[in-house]
């Protein structure tokens, strides 16, 4: 009978030592597995940043062009060359030059909420330019070519959407914000 208590109270001796230590190791590895994998924890992962867009990425032309009685306008449209993914701001960058002998400026007013957009090849841009026509020569401005301006200052321009001076109202052009999808002429001007 001693032999038995005495092998019960060793075996109790026994586990209880194992399971303390079993305890102890599971709670120090515990802490160190923790401590290790919040240490290696990766951040999730973010999808790149498209860079700002250049000239050299997107073509860009002219369409839909609508007359009224005194009010113009027309669309320009640009689209991002195959495999180019780029930023630009959601107003267009567009100036607008006055003929050789004119010379008051142009005023120029663009539409837009202060958003980046993100251009593709599969979801073209567009803007709409809106001019008047004035009825009376002084107050009439002769406009004759147009610059379109990238986020990284590279530029194109071109003329104001037919060549030659397009007399145009002294209040300017409207540009509105830049939205995604085609213009209303698709492809009738390129460049």
């Amino acid at each position: 009978m001693r032999l038995n208590s005495r092998a019960v109270a060793v075996g109790a001796v026994v586990a209880a030592t194992l399971l303390s230590g079993t305890a102890v190791a599971n709670a120090t590895m515990g802490d160190s597995a923790k401590a290790v994998t919040a240490g290696v924890r990766q951040a999730p992962a973010r999808a790149a940043t498209p860079r700002p867009c250049t000239m050299d990425d997107v073509s860009f032309y002219f369409g839909g062009y609508t007359a009224g009685l005194s009010r113009r306008s027309f669309d320009v449209t640009l689209l991002a060359h195959d495999g180019v993914v780029c930023t630009l701001k959601d107003t267009p960058l567009i100036t607008v030059k006055g003929a050789v002998d004119e010379d008051k400026p142009v005023p120029v007013s663009v539409n837009g909420r202060g958003g980046t957009l993100v251009l593709r090849p599969d979801s073209p841009l567009h803007t709409t330019a809106v001019y008047n026509v004035s009825d009376a020569t002084e107050h009439t401005l002769k406009v004759s070519s147009m610059t379109l301006a990238m986020p990284d200052h590279t530029s194109r321009s071109t003329y104001f959407y037919a060549p030659g001076d397009t007399e145009i109202y002294q209040a300017g052009v409207t540009f509105s914000s830049w939205s995604t999808g085609i213009g209303l002429g698709q492809g009738e001007e390129s460049y």
